[in-house]
């Protein structure tokens, strides 16, 4: 398939059955990585060529290109390319269908979570070293949250202005990430012990932490701690998880037998199932303010360089695609 065709295909996804209209949809803005037609189109070329190479590559190595930026022994397509893999940190209103590009984000800056406030957070490299900081999008002041000689690479809110991150950490000799937290009036501290932790989110009420752990065989398990106490535990498979804002719930992204496919769990691990289905791999949910919707990332499969961003009811119904041209991965809501 073309660079032309896929970037066809991809707009394609959008006949998935509709439900409820936009309207029936929170107020409140998804912040999402947008890459434009002309980027997403490189990016499909830059995958097709790999893969005519027998070189196929998924997203996450791409990414390893973002460093090419800014490099002396960094050609000028592989700076553009660059680029076009960081896209921008937009914003989608979804009852008015509008897209955002907000100008005091910076390019490259990857958005994480919002506060109960509605502040957001997002990673950014600045200079070498990748930091979390905070958006108020009223004011468009933006508020460093974490310093460090170490990069700080994903990250959440947790209660009474807590926060938790992702943090990539030498340990005899080798390079591991794992989640840390901190407390107002406290030290950081690391609440996990790696090798490759990520994706926290934290429960309202603060008693849980869910993160994506590696496990024996590579693969992505679901684990859980009480950042407060010494309690920790393990939900099985998945990757992605998300606390609901009430804390009842926990989506997340399991595999099956047909690829990946969003789930819901109890806090407690209990009562898992899934969450609809749309066909494609789904990945990357996060649920409304109001708990009554979730978005999330769609790609044709699990080698798909590019993805688009979907709505469904909570119940599992309703698929709807947000429409804008281009296409859009990570999405927070």
């Amino acid at each position: 398939m073309t660079g032309r065709a896929a970037l066809l295909a991809l707009a394609l996804l959008g006949c998935a059955p509709s439900g409820a209209g936009f309207e029936a949809l929170p107020a409140a803005p998804i912040a999402f990585v947008y890459r434009s037609v002309e980027e997403t189109q490189r990016v499909l070329d830059e995958a097709e060529a790999r893969a005519s190479a027998g070189r196929p590559v998924a997203e996450h190595e791409l990414d390893l290109k973002l460093d090419r930026l800014g490099k002396l022994d960094a050609t000028s397509s592989e700076q553009r390319l660059a680029r076009d893999q960081q896209g921008h940190l937009a914003l989608f209103a979804t009852r008015e269908k509008r897209l955002e590009l907000p100008a005091s984000l910076p390019r490259g800056a990857r958005p994480l979570a919002w506060s109960p406030g509605r502040q957001l957070m997002f990673s950014w490299k600045q200079r070498e070293t990748y930091h979390l900081f905070e958006w108020n999008p009223e004011s468009g002041e933006v508020r460093q949250l974490t310093t460090g000689t170490e990069s700080q690479i994903g990250g959440c809110f947790g209660p009474e202005r807590a926060i938790a991150w992702v943090q990539i950490d030498v340990v005899e000799g080798r390079y591991v990430t794992r989640i840390w937290i901190r407390r107002p009036g406290e030290a950081p501290r690391p609440v996990s012990d790696g090798p490759r932790d990520s994706q926290p989110s934290w429960s309202p009420a603060g008693g849980r932490l869910v993160f994506a752990a590696q496990d024996a065989s590579g693969g992505s398990l679901l684990r859980w701690v009480d950042p407060l106490g010494t309690e920790r535990g393990s939900y099985g498979p998945g990757r992605s998880p998300r606390f609901s804002p009430d804390g009842a719930w926990i989506v997340y992204s399991g595999r099956s037998a047909h690829g990946w496919r969003l789930r819901r769990m109890h806090a407690d691990g209990t009562g898992k199932r899934t969450l609809g289905t749309s066909g494609f791999e789904e990945s990357d949910p996060a649920v409304s303010p109001d708990g009554r919707f979730v978005v999330f990332a769609v790609t044709k499969n699990e080698q798909s360089p590019i993805s688009r961003l979907f709505v469904r009811s909570f119940d599992g119904s309703g698929d709807r695609q947000l429409e804008f041209a281009g296409s859009g991965l990570l999405p927070v809501w």
